[in-house]
């Protein structure tokens, strides 16, 4: 199916992919990142943000090389094609899987932050609806909708890093010295735990062909991807200087809790605002994952997507409701964050050899 035979409303333009990387990238993960990373690189954690960020570019360039060779076609129709109906479907549904178990780890993750902050008594299932009916509501609205709330959900909430002026002021810059004492092994484990945090580079691989000015794709996904890099570096390095180690390394939350010190005439808790919203922050995330888990049981199964948009939250709401303790939503997470890793940080780069190796042996012939 070509571009230029697609509706026209349907056609997005090549600057929205700045937005769709990085909202993608930026969810529930920001609020606490900075404890994760120090914990395993403890002051040298900006070193180990600036590994993933190369990390993230070359991926980006993977994708985009998969993506132009296909042009029109997005990764579950190029699973068919490169590996065959019934391989291609199986890794189609292990993809599936993993957006289905990383919009379960978004709205369980923002439901704990609702729980601890505003709402303790509000039932877990109960949060997790509510996000999962505007979620089905954004989705059925289709993929114009879903890319205009990221293209707004930017403009509603980038103003919070301004308010990281009033911990700045408060930092100490001797917390980042000595510096280079990590170990190379604990940078890198310090960057592969940054990696769970700026999942959402996927969405790349399923957006790409409602995209028109494809050859600018690449350009304004990695100045997503640079920019997602520079905002995890900023609150990072406030958060380390900010607190000494041994607090950082008990603040869940580190994002939200400098946010309480920021104080307005009419606002004495600032961070409730903050806490409520995260929910434009994670609104694209829970879209586009649903959106692109529905698209793929379309492509396996060739049924009308709208029915698996319901048949999904249904299935993520039952299991949901499983999770009630937070040791078990760690876990949870950490499992999808391994999963993202490999399948997002890894899988692009031999798939990107085997592209490679089709183009040799096929001809490069896009239209079959």
């Amino acid at each position: 199916m070509n571009t230029a035979n697609k509706k026209n409303s349907v056609v997005l333009s090549a600057y929205l992919v700045f937005f769709i990387v990085h909202t993608n990238q930026t969810g529930v993960g920001i609020a606490g990142i900075q404890r994760i990373i120090f914990l395993e690189a403890g002051q040298d954690a900006w070193i180990s943000i600036i590994i993933s960020y190369i990390g993230m570019a070359v991926v980006v360039y993977a994708m985009c090389y998969i993506l132009k060779t296909f042009e029109t076609k997005d990764l579950f129709q190029i699973h068919k094609l490169l590996f065959g109906k019934w391989i291609g479907n199986i890794v189609n549904f292990i993809i599936v899987l993993y957006l289905l178990a990383g919009l379960m780890a978004i709205l369980l993750g923002y439901t704990e932050i609702v729980q601890a902050w505003i709402f303790p008594d509000l039932e877990t299932w109960a949060i997790v609806l509510i996000l999962l009916l505007i979620s089905i509501y954004g989705v059925y609205g289709g993929i114009k909708t879903i890319v205009g709330v990221s293209f707004l959900g930017f403009f509603l909430t980038i103003w919070l890093i301004f308010m990281l002026v009033v911990p700045v002021r408060y930092m100490d810059w001797t917390n980042f010295f000595p510096i280079l004492e990590a170990s190379p092994k604990e940078l890198l484990l310090g960057a592969y735990k940054t990696s769970f945090t700026v999942l959402g580079l996927e969405m790349l691989l399923f957006v790409y062909p409602y995209i028109r000015d494809k050859q600018r794709v690449h350009k304004y996904a990695q100045l997503g991807v640079f920019f997602t890099f520079a905002l995890i570096f900023a609150v990072t390095v406030v958060a380390v200087g900010y607190y000494s180690g041994e607090q950082l390394e008990k603040t869940i939350w580190a994002t939200l809790s400098m946010f309480k010190i920021v104080q307005f005439p009419n606002l004495e808790r600032f961070e409730f605002l903050a806490v409520s919203l995260w929910l434009v922050i994670i609104l694209p995330n829970t879209l586009f994952m649903l959106w692109a888990a529905s698209k793929g049981l379309k492509r396996i199964f060739n049924r009308r997507q709208k029915s698996f948009v319901i048949i999904t939250s249904v299935f993520v709401l039952i299991c949901s409701s499983f999770f009630q303790k937070r040791a078990n939503i760690n876990e949870f997470v950490d499992f999808v964050g391994l999963f993202g890793f490999y399948s997002i940080f890894v899988y692009p780069i031999p798939l990107a050899v085997i592209v490679w190796i089709w183009k040799k042996t096929k001809g490069g012939d896009k239209s079959r």
